[in-house]
C-alpha cells in the first residue's frame, strides 16, 4: 500500500494532500489526529508486522488473540449485509477482493444483517471498532442473546417480528460485525473471547466501511 492508501484507510475517507506532505508523512511530521488514526489502523490491521519493529507498542492481548480466533475459525461470506432503499431490502454485493470491506455504507444510511441457517439457532453479535469489541444488543429489549429462524434470515427483529432497521451515525471508518450461532443459548461466549467458544458454536463476520 502507498503512503496515501494508508493513511485514507486509517481515516475512512480521501482527503486532499498538499505539497510536500507525502515527504513530511515519511519524516513523521503529521499531525497527532492523524497519527493517533495511523497508529489505530496499524495496531488493528497489520500488529503481527508492526510488532517485528517496534513490540513495546503493539504488544499480544486478550482482544487481538480474539481478532487471530475470527481470522482463523469465522466464516466470512456467509454474513451480508441489506441496506434499506424506497423501504425494500437490498443485498449489497459480494466483494471479491478480501483484501477490502464485504460492504461500504454511509453514516445514517439504514440496514439490516442477513445470514441464513441451517437450523433454529439462538446468537449472540459483537462489533469491533478502531481495535476495541463491544457486545451488540441485537435481542429484544436491548438483550444481548436472540434468535434466528432458518424461515427468515434477517435480523434483527422487534418483538412482533418485524426487521429493525440499524444505522451508524457517527463512527467513521471500518467496523467489523461477528455473529456466533449455537443450537443451545448457554453455549454462545458471553464476550469476545476465543477461550470461551465451546463445541458446536459457529463465528460469521464481515467488514463494514461506514463514509460521510
Amino acid at each position: 500500500m502507498s503512503v496515501e492508501q494508508i493513511l485514507f484507510a486509517a481515516l475512512g475517507r480521501e482527503v486532499a494532500l498538499g505539497s510536500g506532505y507525502i515527504d513530511n508523512f515519511r519524516k513523521g511530521k503529521l499531525r497527532r489526529s492523524y497519527a493517533k488514526l495511523v497508529f489505530e489502523w496499524i495496531a488493528e490491521h497489520h500488529s503481527d508486522i508492526a510488532r517485528g519493529f517496534v513490540p513495546e507498542w503493539f504488544p499480544v492481548s486478550a482482544l487481538s488473540a480474539w481478532d487471530q480466533y475470527v481470522e482463523e475459525h469465522g466464516i466470512r461470506g456467509a454474513l451480508q449485509i441489506k441496506r434499506f432503499v424506497k423501504d425494500e431490502l437490498n443485498l449489497i454485493k459480494k466483494v471479491k477482493d478480501r483484501r477490502h470491506p464485504d460492504a461500504k455504507l454511509k453514516l445514517g444510511e439504514e440496514f439490516c444483517f442477513f445470514l441464513r441457517c441451517e437450523f433454529n439457532a439462538y446468537a449472540i453479535g459483537f462489533e469491533r471498532y478502531r481495535g476495541k469489541w463491544h457486545t451488540m444488543p441485537l435481542g429484544e429489549d436491548g438483550a444481548a442473546i436472540f434468535t434466528l429462524h432458518i424461515e427468515e434470515p434477517h435480523f434483527p427483529k422487534d418483538k412482533h417480528g418485524a426487521i429493525e432497521r440499524l444505522s451508524e451515525e457517527s463512527d467513521l471508518g471500518l467496523h467489523r460485525f461477528v455473529i456466533a450461532i449455537a443450537e443451545k443459548a448457554f453455549d454462545l461466549p458471553d464476550k469476545p473471547d476465543g477461550a470461551a467458544i465451546t463445541q458446536g458454536v459457529s463465528l460469521y463476520y464481515l467488514d463494514v466501511l461506514f463514509s460521510a
